[in-house]
């Protein structure tokens, strides 16, 4: 039995396994998906793409589970600036990365290719991500777990009793349309530039307080996991039991708040919470108890560089133009009902050579 070291190789597959379905991942379920033309298959379509307002699909758990993973490293990455007492040195860490994945954000969504500030989006995807970790690693790094816990559930509390009773002008109190909500409202009176729905965001500044709750839920389970006096198998149960509990929270809560992940609802939290704690318990099991690695590598080369594939998928490399060059003719001999299949299959492994290549010149780009 393995017990844990300074470095949980689970994450790493669980976040290639998270970002995986962004690069390329449900483009090939679909296409397969729609090849095969079973019937039984056909209802997991609706799991490749976001639920429009209220409910949750597959797809929705993508965006925080990867920012619950980001909180389960931070017990490890922090052990060493909290034993030497370097708190200050790790405030300024946490202040750079979240300044960095900000100004990311605003740069994937092109400010710089016309330069038009007052048409800018300035909320984003790497934004969100910065000021959730960086709320989350505020509590983290100077509360005990206890008391982190009690953060969270403050944090999701207050949330809940802004959105349910702070009136909105022109709207009233409790109102979860895309204009009405409380969260809407805010990013109408201080977000610059345009927002992703013209009267709200979904990564607006109020939401970075809820999803925050998803990295301290995954810093309390990475405090279990560093843990070593604590049995594996224990562990997992612990972590299965509360992601459980998260779950069944999350759809009770969810009938009085809906679980709406555009507006990161108190509930939707508890629910994805919830999932990725039973993700986390299923990878740690396989992979780091039971050492299942070498079948994980190329989920693990995703994992290693999420950053630099994330921004690079989506448009600074042109690996549908490289899947064209190097496996066009293959596509235009199996024909137009298997060439989505090969296509989507063709460019994610060109998107794993690529990651490849930085792994073997051991290039890991961080924030």
């Amino acid at each position: 039995m393995k017990e844990v070291n300074s470095r949980l190789a689970c994450l790493d597959v669980l976040r290639g396994f998270d970002m995986f379905w962004i690069i390329g991942g449900c483009s090939l379920a679909g296409g397969l998906i729609s090849y095969l033309g079973w019937p039984c298959l056909q209802p997991l379509t609706r799991h490749l793409e976001h639920t429009e307002w209220i409910g949750f699909t597959a797809y929705d758990l993508i965006f925080p589970l990867f920012i619950f993973i980001s909180g389960v490293a931070m017990p490890f990455s922090f052990e060493r600036y909290l034993s030497s007492h370097q708190k200050r040195s790790l405030y300024l860490k946490v202040i750079r990365r979240a300044v960095i994945l900000i100004l990311l954000g605003i740069f994937y969504n092109g400010l710089t290719t016309d330069l038009k500030f007052a048409d800018a989006r300035y909320a984003s995807v790497l934004g969100l991500i910065g000021l959730a970790y960086f709320w989350s690693a505020i509590i983290v790094i100077n509360f005990r777990p206890l008391y982190q816990a009690i953060c969270a559930a403050g944090i999701l509390f207050f949330y809940f009793l802004l959105m349910k009773l702070v009136p909105v002008p022109g709207y009233g109190a409790g109102v979860l349309t895309p204009d009405g909500n409380f969260a809407s409202f805010i990013d109408r009176l201080i977000v610059p530039g345009q927002l992703l729905w013209g009267s709200g965001d979904p990564e607006g500044i109020l939401m970075t307080l809820p999803a925050s709750v998803l990295a301290i839920a995954g810093a309390l389970a990475g405090n279990l996991l560093k843990n070593q006096k604590i049995n594996s198998y224990r562990k997992c149960l612990i972590i299965s039991v509360a992601g459980i509990a998260c779950l069944c929270a999350g759809l009770c809560w969810g009938m009085y708040f809906p679980i709406i992940k555009k507006l990161w609802t108190s509930s939707f939290v508890l629910y994805t919470a919830g999932w990725s704690l039973l993700l986390l318990t299923v990878f740690y099991l396989v992979v780091d108890i039971w050492g299942v690695k070498k079948v994980f590598f190329p989920l693990m080369l995703i994992g290693l560089n999420p950053l630099t594939i994330y921004i690079c998928a989506r448009g600074i490399i042109d690996f549908k133009y490289m899947t064209d060059f190097i496996f066009g003719g293959v596509m235009r001999v199996v024909g137009t009902g298997l060439s989505p299949i090969v296509l989507g299959l063709c460019t994610l492994i060109c998107e794993i050579i690529f990651l490849y290549i930085l792994y073997s010149k051991k290039i890991f780009i961080k924030v």
